[in-house]
């Protein structure tokens, strides 16, 4: 923990942080305002604002602010089991546009909706289930019920990440066009970084070293960056320039 004391390492922290939480946001109100979005907008809007929140957790816990209850601490916890499933829908919404997820898509954002309405409920029955401080289980190895949740929710994205690496070859066949011209590789390179950002948090916890939790949300930042390349470099599959 005492390299975090160093002030350029701070720096880089905060900044890298706090630009990525605002990009996001950013990303989340302009996606909103797009005039002819794409069938899979939505899912990326939500996953712009859900990476907005996780960033923002970040910076605040970076910099020791701590709301009084509990509570209020832990928002991003349930948001981060809809980014599996987000990710998923976006991918398959955007290879193929005649993909109806139907009323699965509902489903697999039942259990961000019933954590999230959770975790109030929870600190009120029991609050020392829930301690004040989110870095507890960092500063003192004993792990609380909202850590556990906190893993499973990664977990729960490595399934639909998993899901998405064999929805590949569907996708190919729905929009051959992706491969061709170099989309598909900005995909699957895309998504293998958010994958690997995912892994990165269950490693953190393993090793209990805090600062890898902080070099993950860089990580975030950096990928909201290609992210915005990525889209100015294939319109055709990250927004609507037009109806059609």
């Amino acid at each position: 923990m005492g390299i975090l004391s160093h002030p350029y390492l701070l720096v880089v922290f905060n900044a890298l942080i706090s630009g990525g939480a605002f990009l996001c946001f950013v990303l989340a109100l302009g996606l909103l305002a797009l005039k002819y979005p794409r069938r899979s907008a939505p899912y990326l809007t939500l996953l712009c604002f859900v990476m907005g929140v996780t960033q923002l957790y970040a910076w605040l816990n970076l910099n020791t602010i701590i709301f009084d209850i509990a509570w209020l601490n832990y928002i991003f916890v349930g948001l981060n089991f809809m980014i599996g499933p987000g990710v998923y829908y976006f991918y398959k919404t955007t290879g193929d546009e005649h993909y109806d997820a139907g009323k699965k898509t509902q489903w697999a954002f039942l259990p961000g909706i019933v954590v999230s309405l959770g975790i109030p409920l929870v600190n009120l029955i029991a609050p020392s289930a829930m301690p004040t401080d989110p870095r507890g289980f960092f500063l003192t190895g004993k792990p609380s019920f909202i850590d556990v949740v906190f893993t499973l929710a990664m977990i729960h994205n490595s399934v639909y990440y998993f899901k998405l690496f064999l929805a590949t070859r569907s996708v190919l066949t729905a929009n051959k066009e992706i491969k061709q011209n170099g989309g598909l590789t900005a995909f699957l390179l895309f998504f293998g970084v958010i994958t690997f950002i995912n892994l990165y948090g269950i490693f953190a916890y393993l090793v209990r070293d805090i600062r890898h939790f902080y070099a993950d949300a860089c990580i975030i930042s950096l990928l909201i960056v290609a992210f915005l390349i990525l889209a100015l470099r294939f319109p055709q599959y990250f927004l609507k320039m037009k109806p059609e």
